[in-house]
Parts: C-alpha cells; structure tokens; sequence
C-alpha cells in the first residue's frame, strides 16, 4: 500500500502537534539561526542602500575624482595641486566629461554683514559644482564662465548663512565682506537634507553643506586666499559605466600633467561602490557562517530526535511495512516529517528576524532593509537543514525489517 504525499504530510503534522514540547525545542536552533541570517541580511543590504543613497546625494555613481594620494612617497618629489592652466588643460582633454568641477577652500575666512559675523567655510568653484553636487540654488544664480573668467566678485550663499545674515528676507543683491573684498550675493542654494540614522552625525548628515558659501575659483586664488592650492577636482560621467572608462583614461593624463610622479590618485564612484559591496558581502557570510554554527547545532538536534522517534514508532513502521507500504514510502514520511519541521523553524525565524529589525537598527543606528529575496534565502536553507540531516533517520527507518519492528513493544 503506497503512502502519498499529502498522507505524509497529514501523518508529520499530526505528529508535531502530539509532541508539542518536543517538537519547539527541535525547531529552537533553526529558528536562531533563521534569525540571525535575516538580520545579517538586513544589515548588509541597508549598509548598500545608504551608501548607494549617501552617493546618489553627492554626485551619484557617474562621479570620478581626483584627490591627493595618501600613499605616495613625497620624499620622491612632486606637487600634489594643479595650476589653472593645468586644469583647463586637462578638462580640454576629456570632452565626454558632463561636468569638471575643482574646489579649493577657505576656512579661516573672515565674513561679515554690517555688524554680524559668521564662521563659514568659503569655496572656490567651477560653475559645474551644481552638476557635480546635483545641487541647485533655490534663489538666485549659481556662479557662470564670464565670473570665473572675470575674478567677480560674486558669492552664493547657503542656506543657513543667508538665514543667519538676514534672516527671512532675500539676500539678492546685498554685499558681504569676505576678507576685506566686497562680494555681491547673486544666488542662495537650496536646502541641503538628508536623513542620517547615526546620532553622531545629527538628523540631517548634509546639513554642513548649508553652512558654506560658494565663489569663482578665479576669485578665490587672485583675491580672497592667494596662494591656495588645487588639489581636488570632481568630474561627472555621462553614467556609471563611462565613469570607469574616464578614470582609466584619466590617470595617465593626471600623471603626465604632474611629471610622473603619482601625486594624485584617480578614483571612480562606481568602483568605490563595488569595493563597499564586495566588504559587506564579506561581513555578511562571516557573520552568516557564524549563524551556520546554530543551524549545525539545529539539524544535528533533530536528527537525533529523529532517530530517537524511531525507536518510539518501530512497531508502527512495522505494521505499515507488513501491510504494503514500500521502503520508500517509510523514507518519504521520515524526510516529509523532518523537512516540515525545519520549515516551521524557518518561517519562526524569519517573523523572528521582521520582529526585531527595528530594535537591531536602532541599537546599531544604521538601516535596516529587508526584502522579498531575504525570506527565500532563509528558508531555502532552513529546508535544506531538514534535507541534510533527515537523511540518516530516514534511511534507517526504511531499513528496519517489519518482522524486527512487529515485535518491538
């Protein structure tokens, strides 16, 4: 008498409800270990999906750069900046670029509105810093070619600068002093917002953005900080893809300009990304073989549960073989029973894992993202467990001799 699969079923569910007790304690390790997985899981596609965020705020992935290359022996030789000619020398060689931005920096400029003083740093730009940023003024004007061309003095405020000078009121227009130079404000950038789960950084990560202002690089160098080095240039792709190609054409260019010597070094933001990917995904399978350890613990639990189960029901297997059930059949049941029993474990952890998303991300104070895929992966391996080790105990109980196991009491 062949047993089906939904007999099989029936008989692993009805058994699972009659062994309550056991049946929890069985399932305790892989509920654990599902847990753990699907918090793991968590972890790692949140720290993705807030780096992807924090770049798609600062440029995007289509961004290369080129900054100062911390391992460089300087005892070799070498100038780590570039003159402007050297700039609009290298931005006349990679006409595909959307946007070249440099940006050199101010911040012991001293700046003042009739009697109000403010600490903010000022930054000397190319027009394409808007493009670089993917941020715009909201009032006003952003710096243009004829400004920096013409050393003008005109500078774009951020948003608490403008507030903190006048408040609620337009600054278009007025005129602030910026080391001893009268400068004309033409625009004020938009409010710069950007959640941040980490307490150290406060509620808006971006919020530093909005304490600076913005002048023509030109205007920086000849009038406000002679002597300033260039040192860092942003450049934008036309997408992420191309990104990777302009750094590699980049990087003899920059060497050339500079002589040989690798003063600078050219990154993209796209490798820079897939780098972050590859250590999460390293942290992630450290940590998921450590949640192994707990279904290892698990699925060798239930198979000596499982053994011990035979032995209960040696005179029922018995009878059932005597009666016409196949070896197989036996084998089926076992394995159904074990697998079934595994998968409740699965689907616990995984409402585990939902459960405490929110206390995990908010004690690690970073976000938590979970998806669709997640709960297939643990219970894809919770089901696997029951596979693995349901095996022995379902061999063995398809190989008992029913006349042995009629005459078990």
């Amino acid at each position: 008498m062949a047993v089906s699969l939904a007999e099989s079923l029936h008989i692993g569910v009805a058994d699972i409800a009659m062994r309550k007790v056991r049946s929890l304690v069985t399932v305790l390790g892989i509920v654990l270990g599902v847990m753990c997985i699907m918090v793991v899981l968590a972890i790692v596609a949140g720290m993705n999906e807030s780096t992807l965020n924090w770049m798609q705020e600062r440029g995007g992935l289509s961004k290369v750069e080129i900054g100062y290359n911390w391992q460089y022996d300087f005892r070799k030789g070498g100038d780590p900046s570039f003159t402007l000619a050297e700039l609009r020398k290298l931005q006349s060689l990679i006409p595909e670029a959307r946007a070249f931005n440099p940006t050199i920096s101010s911040w012991r400029s001293k700046t003042r509105y009739r009697d109000k003083y403010y600490n903010a740093g000022c930054f000397g730009v190319f027009p394409d810093m808007q493009i670089v940023e993917n941020w715009y003024p909201d009032r006003g004007r952003f710096i243009n070619e004829l400004d920096v061309r013409e050393n003008n003095n005109v500078v774009v405020l951020g948003s608490a600068v403008a507030e903190h000078f006048f408040g609620k009121r337009s600054p278009l227009g007025h005129s602030i002093m910026i080391n001893d130079q009268m400068m004309q404000i033409i625009g004020v950038m938009s409010f710069k917002y950007w959640k941040s789960e980490n307490q150290m950084w406060g509620e808006n990560a971006l919020d530093y953005l909005n304490h600076r202002m913005y002048i023509p690089l030109s205007t920086m160098l000849n009038k406000i900080s002679p002597g300033t080095k260039i040192d860092q240039v942003e450049i934008i792709a036309e997408n992420p893809d191309a990104a990777v190609a302009l750094k590699k054409k980049l990087e003899p260019i920059v060497l050339q300009l500079k002589d040989g010597k690798r003063v600078f070094r050219v990154s993209s933001a796209q490798e820079q990304m897939d780098q972050m990917k590859q250590s999460s995904m390293i942290f992630g399978a450290i940590f998921v073989m450590i949640a192994a350890i707990s279904l290892l613990v698990g699925g060798i639990v239930i198979m000596n549960i499982m053994l011990a189960s035979i032995k209960e029901r040696t005179r029922e297997i018995g009878v059932r073989l005597a009666i016409g059930a196949r070896r197989r059949d036996i084998f089926v049941q076992f394995m159904v029973q074990t697998v079934l029993i595994t998968a409740l474990g699965g689907v616990f952890g995984i409402g585990l894992g939902y459960a405490i998303l929110d206390v995990v991300g908010g004690y690690l104070e970073m976000p938590m993202v979970a998806r669709f895929d997640m709960i297939f992966v643990a219970l894809a391996v919770s089901v696997g467990i029951g596979l693995i080790f349901g095996i022995a105990p379902a061999v063995k109980a398809s190989n008992l001799d029913p006349v042995i196991a009629l005459r078990e009491e």
